[in-house]
């Protein structure tokens, strides 16, 4: 029976204000999805279809309850019929239920019974125990819990959603295993399977700690599905933590012998096999009614009075082996009161609900040159290229807030590692023996250490000073070096407490056949001016003479070469 409660009448645990008799009713459930009833009826002389009107509440069966409240949010009128679209009584929580607090903090019953707070109409239950902070502050209840927004109880805790009239569950998985069993792989329309061999893998090739591998010529471990398939799907697996005693760490078990490294190897690829790496990942959508009409509707018709998230044993005909799926979408026939219509497979969160929200935080950071905004830096991240794992179960553990970028494929040109965070980034290209990545530079507020820096040229802010290292040019019209400091002017001065020397080139001594002279000054007092002659030839002269100091001392000069001298105390240069 499908009766209809009016609008303002809140009494559902009577019999409604009219009986319905629609042409067809049936509501459609998606796991963390919407949940959505379509009720047809015809313009009836009763005068039942008067009683379908916006707010009004519709109660009908459903897979799990003989009485379920849906709210009509809309409705279309033809000159025969009347549909009415309605949601799950729940929702109204979107419009009644605004959170006060700012943010909540526990596990999910914790974090649940805090958003519904005050209120005695709505209820929710979890059996979440980890814990996380959830951002809700202003936000109403159905949002921060399913919302796009990255600190969504959902999108923090994870979990999946049930209905229940003015209940909601958030458990950590739906359904049951009550032996539901189904047979596909036919040449049948009313069925759509969708089977992906992308991550089969039928033989292993196990990696230990160190590279120990399993002896012989066929190092590897075979699935028993092997020769179901056209082809052997091989790959190799590394067990960094299966060890040597010799290799394990202080905190770490190894192993005494290789024999028995190696038969640890083997129980762990025959436990991979038995969690289904072997088995392809199979999608299948059946139209039961279509079906009612075949020969292989004795092969699902157990599918007809599944629940959300129930396990299925699917054997597929063709390949010969089982899977195992659940239902993960389910038309209901309130008038029937059975599924008309199941999706089995594995749960996969809206993806592009998930993708919009992840476009949402990444908008904000890009402008639109492509550039990142980011205090003196621009870039472009090639996110085809590389995996970002910004998570701490894929990120190594840190002290700060960080995030690494990697590529573990050791023939691409991009094999290497980038970990940035609030306290510098790294960067590396190779890896240790340990299996870690070898940090090579590092960047810090306090600087910059690397084993090489390439640049083309470095120069201070106002461009004064810098080092062109393609043209090997060094130009410095205010600089420092020791006790010795370069003028404004050019010349280079000796500091020595409150007096100063200074000298300079009146023309470059060396190459070319250039003469040069050479004036020393003290106090900004001329007290030697000496000619070096030039001997040699051919466009290639050198220096020979001597250099006369104020002070006594000298040095003398062969072919441009310091060949001795003396100090001002009369030792020798």
């Amino acid at each position: 029976m499908i009766d209809i409660y009016s609008a303002g009448n809140m009494d559902f645990t009577h019999n409604g204000d009219m009986t319905l008799l629609p042409e067809s009713c049936e509501t459609e459930c998606e796991l963390n999805g919407t949940w959505e009833m379509e009720l047809n009826h015809p313009i009836d002389e009763e005068q039942r279809w008067t009683y379908i009107q916006e707010g009004a509440v519709i109660a009908a069966p459903l897979f799990h309850s003989k009485k379920q409240l849906f709210r009509i949010y809309r409705k279309k009128k033809s000159r025969l019929r009347i549909t009415a679209y309605a949601r799950p009584v729940m929702y109204d929580a979107a419009k009644e239920v605004f959170i006060d607090v700012l943010s909540v903090t526990g596990n999910g019953q914790q974090v649940l019974d805090a958003m519904l707070q005050g209120q005695d109409q709505y209820h929710a239950t979890s059996d979440i125990t980890r814990t996380a902070q959830i951002e809700c502050s202003g936000t109403n209840f159905i949002e921060a819990v399913q919302g796009d927004a990255e600190t969504s109880f959902l999108n923090q805790l994870g979990g999946e959603v049930f209905y229940d009239n003015y209940e909601m569950i958030i458990n950590e998985k739906l359904g049951s295993d009550n032996g539901a069993r189904a047979e596909f792989g036919f040449n049948c329309k009313e069925i759509e399977e969708d089977i992906d061999m992308s991550d089969v893998v039928t033989r292993i090739i196990p990696v230990a700690y160190n590279g120990y591998t399993l002896e012989g010529e066929t190092p590897w471990v075979d699935s028993p599905y092997i020769g179901n398939y056209p082809i052997i799907y091989k790959k190799k697996i590394e067990f960094k933590d299966v060890k040597l005693k010799e290799d394990a760490g202080e905190d770490e078990q190894g192993f005494e012998t290789l024999a028995e490294l190696r038969e640890e190897l083997i129980r762990l690829c025959k436990e991979q096999f038995q969690q289904g790496v072997d088995k392809p990942k199979c999608n299948y959508s059946c139209d039961m009614y279509a079906l009612e009409k075949t020969e292989e509707y004795k092969h699902v018709k157990g599918l007809e009075m599944i629940g959300m998230g129930d396990t299925v044993q699917c054997k597929h005909k063709k390949l010969g082996i089982t899977t195992t799926a659940r239902a993960i979408k389910i038309t209901y026939d309130n008038i029937r009161k059975k599924n008309s219509a199941v999706e089995l497979g594995d749960f996969r969160y809206n993806y592009l609900k998930e993708m919009s929200a992840v476009a949402q935080r990444v908008e904000k950071t890009i402008r639109k040159d492509g550039s990142l905004i980011a205090e003196q830096v621009k870039g472009t991240i090639d996110a085809m290229k590389a995996s970002l794992l910004a998570q701490s179960t894929a990120a190594k553990k840190t002290n700060s807030a960080a995030f690494l970028i990697e590529v573990l494929d050791e023939m691409s040109e991009l094999y290497g590692a980038m970990e940035a965070g609030t306290q510098g980034l790294r960067l590396a290209k190779e890896k240790l023996q340990d299996g870690s990545w070898d940090w090579r530079t590092c960047m810090t507020a306090e600087g910059i250490i690397a084993d090489l820096i390439v640049a083309g040229k470095l120069a201070d802010k106002l461009g004064n000073n810098y080092f062109d290292l393609d043209e090997g040019v060094i130009n410095a019209q205010k600089m420092t070096i020791g006790p010795f400091e370069v003028g404004t002017d050019g010349f280079l001065y000796q500091k020595e407490g409150e007096s100063s020397s200074e000298s300079y080139w009146r023309a470059i001594i060396g190459p070319d056949g250039q003469t040069g002279e050479t004036r020393f000054r003290s106090d900004y007092v001329a007290t030697s001016n000496i000619m070096i002659d030039t001997v040699g030839s051919g466009g290639d002269p050198t220096k020979t003479g001597r250099a006369e100091f104020s002070d006594g001392s000298y040095m003398d000069f062969v072919d441009g070469i310091l060949v001795g001298g003396k100090t001002s105390e009369g030792g020798d240069i």
